[in-house]
């Protein structure tokens, strides 16, 4: 059931029936970014296995599944080093929001592999061995040029563009490029963080300066010295920290929660959004001041839909990756296939597009991706179904309600595609929905 309910929202999942099958697979493959385990096993537990990942160093994060009174238990595996445990049954709303944490952590620790893949066109090498593909579109082909001039200076950079175009693998680029390439590279996501932890998060703190602060903290900007800091989604920052992080930029200092004195730091930051900055400043929601900080220059990274040339080589290059992940031997996209992937709108970018040619691989019988092998792409029923909605990106902040209730309504409650139809990412839907106190 949580391997369909997997497929169904786009993921690629591996059902393992026991400890033994488990940990089999994990030794075969690298790509799995985070484990579902239950409690109970036949050939032993989930704290067995977490132990297992543990001596193997593998910081992939588990989530444990656990029965009614088994609480205590998970919170023991918790404290082994598991990352959530969840409670059965399972609340698919429940298990979204764990899923999506557990990615963002595993993120930050070890950049998960869509996140480390870029537009199409030639492959090169990146650091590390990683490949990627760059586009030969005159968009993207521009996109790269901005980075080659940008890469080698101190300038803060912004990274506009939908979710899932991969601004993430933009900021790597710049970092990889710039004489800061030997030093860390710390990639961190705005909407994650809470209000009350995220200066903790950012800037340390010393052991005992709040309840949970059972260790001194270093904090992102210290990990990140020498080297960058990546802050995905910045327009999720609450006020406060906007202003500390203001702070940090103007003096080139940090101040751990919990100390009186400042720690100098060494680091370029690259920001990301997608979302209007310029609307956000106009509601008082971000500060002018640290936006034109941050933006000292600009990258606006292309949507799928504005580089369909290059759509054939970014196919190619994940069907080659969907290969060596699943161990299959899929040689070719056909014609008819790829006309029906031009057809497409993409919503979800290449994001999307990685899944579907993924699924794909998975399904095909023969050597070849065919539209049989294909999800049912709606060629244009998104903009229809957007035009119906009325839910095209945000311009009026005064009907934001009623279009996400809207969206909501024409989704029958599925915040994924909601969230797609108002081109904003799931967690900024999230954190809309509480704003304006729309029942999660």
């Amino acid at each position: 059931m949580l391997r369909k309910w997997f497929e169904r929202n786009g993921f690629y999942a591996a059902l393992c029936p026991g400890m033994a099958a488990a940990r089999e697979a994990l030794l075969q493959t690298e790509s799995f970014q985070v484990i579902l385990s239950d409690l109970r096993l036949p050939d032993g537990d989930g704290i067995m296995l977490l132990s297992w990942l543990n001596e193997r160093r593998l910081p992939i994060p588990v989530i444990i599944m656990t029965g009614y009174g088994e609480i205590r238990t998970a919170v023991a595996a918790i404290k082994l080093g598991a990352f959530d445990f969840l409670e059965k049954p399972v609340n698919p709303d429940i298990l979204a929001k764990k899923i999506e944490a557990a990615f963002e952590a595993g993120r930050v620790s070890a950049s998960p592999p869509e996140k480390r893949t870029a537009e199409g066109g030639k492959p090169h090498g990146a650091r590390g061995g990683k490949a990627f593909v760059e586009g030969r579109n005159p968009v993207s082909a521009q996109m790269y040029a901005h980075i080659d001039l940008v890469a080698p200076t101190r300038m803060a950079v912004m990274i506009t563009g939908e979710s899932g175009t991969g601004k993430e693998h933009v900021a790597r680029l710049i970092h990889d490029r710039s004489g800061r390439a030997d030093g860390p590279f710390v990639a961190v996501d705005c909407g994650s963080l809470s209000i009350e932890l995220a200066p903790s998060e950012l800037f340390g703190h010393k052991k005992g300066a709040f309840t949970s602060a059972i260790e001194d903290r270093s904090g992102f900007f210290r990990e990140a010295d020498g080297g960058t800091l990546f802050l995905d989604e910045v327009g999720n920052l609450s006020c406060g920290v906007q202003m500390q992080l203001l702070r940090a930029l103007q003096e080139k200092k940090v101040r751990p929660v919990g100390t009186s004195s400042d720690v100098d730091m060494d680091v370029r930051i690259i920001t990301a959004t997608n979302e209007d900055l310029d609307r956000a400043i106009g509601t008082g929601s971000f500060r002018e001041d640290l936006y034109h900080r941050l933006n000292e220059f600009m990258i606006r990274v292309p949507p799928l839909r504005e580089c369909a040339d290059d759509l054939a080589s970014y196919a190619d290059f994940f069907r080659e990756e969907a290969n060596r992940e699943l161990d299959r031997e899929v040689i070719s996209v056909s014609p008819e296939a790829l006309a029906a992937l031009k057809g497409y709108s993409w919503p979800g970018n290449l994001r999307e597009l990685r899944n579907v040619i993924r699924r794909a691989v998975l399904f095909t019988g023969g050597d070849c991706i065919t539209p049989d092998s294909l999800p049912a792409l709606a060629a244009r029923r998104e903009p229809a179904l957007r035009e119906e909605a009325d839910v095209s990106p945000f311009v009026e902040p005064e009907r934001e309600r009623e279009k996400i209730l809207r969206a909501l309504a024409l989704t029958r409650g599925n915040k994924t595609r909601a969230a797609v139809l108002l081109q904003i990412d799931r967690k900024t839907l999230y954190n809309k929905m509480h704003q304006y106190d729309i029942g999660l």
